[in-house]
């Protein structure tokens, strides 16, 4: 009995003798493994953000160009040869192309007054406009912490209303006063008057008063004022009605957003950074 538990101690002990051998022997090939796949993880996502860094750049720089070409086309030596005809196109390539960079409302001012347009000329250009600030407004509106209201407002104090109205939840702690103190039928626009009223209170410790000009050029996502808590807000115009009793109104889009919101042309590149980097990270736990 003894013999066997003898033999059995020999085992123990052989074993315990191999043991750290094989644990040196299995830690030398599984740690310059782990080293190695993480560095290759390391490598791809600094290649991956370097081809994305260089594509943003690339295309920036071409917009650059295109933006500077389209410009001197307008404004340049050339363009007192250039048709109106010529122009609107040009004008509507700007709008579409660089609608989420700049506020493009100064050249379509310029055209309308000094463009010497007809009637159907002037119809053109506003139809332009109302693609370039429908275009803004699907993009903002489909943003899920985003809010929108479309109103009227009529002309005076008495006319004017609080959004979101007292009857709904406050988009993070802001409530906007907004009244119209002159309407323009002829030229088609507005002077707004727009105060920011921290919820619960009323006409007391209002943080943000704007006075501005609405017109159809007025495009939401360059054309919006910051208030407090990271939000934004943008008023289009949606034109100038009269009701039965002969009282002026102007219709508005009020929309509201997240001021960390980006331009659909960078978001898809960012969110595949991310959404690369999260699964990279899974992938190592």
């Amino acid at each position: 009995m003894e013999n066997g538990n003898g033999k059995a101690r020999d085992w123990v002990e052989t074993i315990s003798k191999f043991l750290p051998g094989v644990a040196a022997l299995i830690a030398g090939i599984l740690i310059p493994l782990v080293i190695h796949i993480g560095s290759e993880r390391n490598r791809s996502n600094q290649l991956y953000v370097d081809i994305v860094s260089k594509r943003e750049t690339a295309d920036s720089e071409l917009r650059a160009r295109m933006f500077e070409n389209l410009l001197k086309s307008f404004f340049g030596d050339t363009s007192q040869g250039r048709s109106k005809g010529e122009k609107l196109t040009l004008l509507r390539l700007l709008a579409m192309n660089f609608h989420e960079f700049f506020a493009l409302e100064p050249l379509f001012e310029h055209m309308e007054l000094e463009g010497n347009l007809t009637d159907t000329d002037k119809k053109k250009l506003r139809d332009i406009a109302q693609e370039m600030v429908e275009k803004q407004e699907a993009m903002l509106s489909q943003i899920k912490e985003g809010m929108v209201y479309e109103t009227q407002v009529y002309l005076g104090g008495a006319g004017g209303i609080i959004v979101p109205p007292e009857s709904e939840k406050a988009y993070r702690g802001h409530r906007l006063g907004i009244g119209v103190t002159e309407i323009e039928a002829k030229d088609d626009y507005a002077m707004v008057h727009v105060e920011d009223i921290p919820d619960g209170i009323v006409n007391v410790g209002s943080v943000v008063k704007v006075d501005f000009k609405l017109n159809r050029y007025d495009a939401p996502f360059v054309d919006n004022t910051k208030l407090s808590n990271s939000v934004r807000f943008a008023i289009t115009y949606k034109g100038i009605k009269t009701d039965d009793k002969g009282r002026a109104a102007v219709g508005m889009r009020i929309i509201f957003f997240p001021e960390s919101y980006m331009s659909s042309r960078d978001r898809p590149h960012l969110d595949e950074m991310l959404q690369q980097l999260t699964s990279t990270r899974e992938g190592i736990k």
